[in-house]
This record gives C-alpha cells, structure tokens and sequence, in this order.
C-alpha cells in the first residue's frame, strides 16, 4: 500500500500548520527532506530542519508514531510548521517529491479501519465527531467512538446474538430437550424478539427525530419585495451579507450567515422578497424554495415596513413573530400591532430582538444538547430499518412453526447488522450457544 500525505490544518495563514503522513517504512521514504538525521524517537517531539535539495525550507517539529501502534497501523509522521499557506504548500510538494501521494478524503480512517484499529462504528462516531453541529451532538457520538458498547446498534447486536443463540440451539439440538423445555425454549424466542423490535424502533425514531434539514437553530427572514429584509438580516449578523438595494427583487436565493452562540450556532437565512407573481423565472425560483423552506426552520420572521404593508399571507405550522422594519419612516398600524418594531437604519429594536432569538436558541439546545447515543448516519438508519423487517418475518414464521422460514429471516437479519455494525461473527453465536444451554446432560 503506497504512503499518503495530507494537511491537517486548513491552507490559511496561521501560528503553526500540521501534515501528516502514513505509510510502511515511513521515515526511510522522507529521509531526503532530514539528510542525515536517524529517525525521531516515538511519540516525542523533535525539531528538525527539513530541507528540499539541501536547502532549508523551514524548522519543523516533527511526530512519529511507528506503525503498528499507530492511528492507522502503519508509520505515521507529523509536522508541524509555521503556517504560512505558502510554506505548507511548498512542504507538501517537497513530501510528494518522496513519492508520497495525497490522500483522498477519509483515507486514514479507512487505513485504520482495514487495518483493525477502529471498527466501522468507530469510524462512523469519529466522522459525526468532527461534524457534529451542537456540542451534545459531539457529546453523544464521542460516548460510542470511546465506549464503543453504548452505540446502539452494540446494544442491538447482542440482544440479537441472544436471539440467534436460543433459536439455534433450539433448533440443531432437539434432541438434547425435553419436550417440556422444547416448548419452553420456543416461547422464549417471543419475548427476546419484542425486545429487539421495541430496541430498534426506539433507536429509529430517535434518529428521525434528530435529523434535520437545518441541524443548528434556524431563522428565516421573509416577507414582501423592499420590507428591508436583507437590510435586518445583515444588521443581524453585523456584516454586510446581503446584497441591499432598492430596487424589488434584488434577492432571489437563499442566503445563509451563522451567530456562534456559547450554546451553539443560530442559522440565518434571508429569502427572496414574496409576491403573488414574478415575470422573473430566477426570482419565482427563489420564492418558490422560500416557501418550502419555512416548514423545515425552527422560527419564521415576517417582515414588513411602511412601503410593504402585508400581513403573512398563508398559514402554517412553523412560529413566527411578526416584526414591523423601517419604524424610523412609520410607527406601526394599530390594527396589525408587530410583535416586534425595529429600524435596521437606525438599530432601534434590534437588541430586543436579537435576544429573542438567542433566548429561543438557547431553550432548543438545552433540549438537544445531551450526550444519548444515537445512530452514526443514514446508512446505519437503512440498516437497522432492514433488519427490524426481516426479523419481524421470522416472528411471523414462528408463529406458523415455519422454522426454516424463520431461520432464512434470522440469517437476513444477522447478515443486515453486520454490514451495520461489522462485528458480528459465527464463534460469538455458538459461544452463546453452549455457555447458556445444558447440552452435555
């Protein structure tokens, strides 16, 4: 397997940038940027120059870790330099010139995984890890990367196992039963698959519950052309995000800035101006996704303003708050009285809006923020909505004493969690078997 390289920091300037290398007989293959220099001791920082052609390029700290007591199971070498784009860039060409490759996304956790060195579980909790929208996201898929027995589909696997177990010894060892246990063991079968359906649809409709359109807090601006939606939205963020005009129409698709919150991001969205009809086709586009759009935020603002008087003009199931801009123009209606009235111009009302919205953000983190073990990703979701089928068909069978049947869902079944969770094996089911059955009597 040829050696990969691949920057560790992201290409901006920067007090310190990483690359990091993997591969077999790691340090021999960039021996030519430390001529003359023996290999580092393990897990100890060394500075080093590393030179290209004999000249320096910079002084470096360099990390290894030889394989296979490593990240990936091979040698893995670190480097931290100054972070300059420009240096990082010149050092990675200098690696390549080793003839190391760079790595394709994923590639070291894949490494790692062929390697056995994280399972495909740990894989995928590392991934929603490095991900994760809200620190109890984070929270929650860090408790099944380091204790891989609270994921679910672990959970899962061996009250599976403990199925698979009882069904196989009632059926290769008949003859090792009495009837009275033969026919205990099969009403057994009953309850342990009641508990594998209950398990799998409770991590299901967890998961569902979970996945979002929008995974941070999620605002959208809409209303009429010119109510100053754009105007709002940028005083929100307190940058110029938005392209502000006077002329209607100026924006026609969603655009998206980000308040980082101590509890979590809230999501701003500014959409095009709504009306009736549009001649143009961007445009009605843009008005057509904005409406979409408003059933899959967690809160709606409907602006208006003394040009664009207009209550919200259809109903729906997301919150809203009505806010009434450009109060600097015009007081508000008596008869449509604002939750809010504020002046993107001149500020007024902004604060108490603003900390409406962080208060909202607040409350939904606090009930998503824990640290529960849900499933990794959709594929996993798939997985286990397949195998809550198949074993539903051999309860089925079951019940008809279709045992073959019953035993071709089973099998299903066990081959759909182990492409969920990879780590299910023959030697673990007849463990099962004989440590918790009398056989030998």
């Amino acid at each position: 397997m040829d050696s990969i390289v691949a920057p560790v920091t992201a290409l901006v300037p920067q007090p310190v940038g990483i690359l990091r290398l993997s591969g077999l007989n790691l340090w021999q293959q960039i021996q030519p940027l430390f001529p003359g220099l023996p290999c580092p001791a393990p897990r100890k920082a060394t500075l080093l120059t590393l030179k290209r052609q004999g000249q320096a390029i910079d002084s470096v700290l360099v990390l290894f870790f030889p394989g296979p007591h490593s990240f990936t199971g091979e040698d893995v070498v670190e480097i931290q330099a100054h972070g300059n784009p420009q240096n990082i860039r010149s050092i990675l060409h200098s690696i390549e010139e080793c003839g190391i490759r760079q790595a394709k996304p994923g590639e070291f956790s894949l490494r790692a995984y062929k390697n056995g060195k994280i399972s495909l579980l740990k894989a995928e909790s590392l991934h929603r890890m490095i991900t994760a929208p809200t620190y109890g996201d984070f929270l929650s898929a860090h408790s099944s990367f380091s204790r891989p027995e609270n994921h679910p589909l672990a959970t899962i696997k061996e009250a599976f196992l403990d199925l698979l177990a009882s069904f196989y010894a009632f059926l290769d060892y008949p003859e090792e039963l009495t009837d009275s246990e033969h026919s205990y063991s099969h009403s057994l079968l009953f309850p342990k698959i009641l508990t594998l359906q209950h398990l799998s649809r409770h991590q299901l409709s967890l998961f569902r519950k979970n996945r979002r359109v929008f995974s941070s807090f999620s605002v959208l601006l809409a209303g009429p052309p010119n109510s100053g939606k754009s105007s709002l939205f940028n005083r929100l963020l307190q940058s110029d995000r938005a392209i502000v005009s006077p002329y209607p129409g100026t924006t026609r698709d969603l655009l998206e800035g980000r308040l980082s919150l101590p509890f979590g991001d809230l999501l701003l969205l500014d959409s095009a101006g709504f009306r009736s009809s549009s001649n143009d086709l961007i445009e009605g586009m843009g008005i057509s996704k904005a409406r979409k759009t408003i059933a899959h935020v967690d809160r709606l603002l409907w602006v208006t303003s003394p040009e664009t008087l207009a209550p919200l003009p259809f109903s729906t199931r997301t919150p809203y708050f009505t806010i009434w801009n450009k109060v600097d123009l015009s007081p508000p209606p008596p008869i449509l009285p604002p939750d809010f009235v504020v002046s993107a111009r001149t500020r007024k009302g902004l604060r108490q809006l603003l900390d409406a919205l962080v208060s909202l953000a607040e409350d939904f983190y606090s009930h998503h923020n824990n640290s529960t073990p849900l499933l990794d990703s959709e594929r996993q979701a798939q997985a286990l909505s397949s195998f809550l089928k198949a074993i539903t068909r051999a309860e089925d069978s079951l019940r008809s004493n279709a045992f073959d049947l019953a035993l071709t869902s089973l099998e299903e079944a066990r081959n759909l969690l182990e492409d969920g969770t990879g780590m299910i094996s023959t030697e673990e089911i007849y463990d099962r078997v004989f440590s918790r059955f009398c056989l030998g009597k």
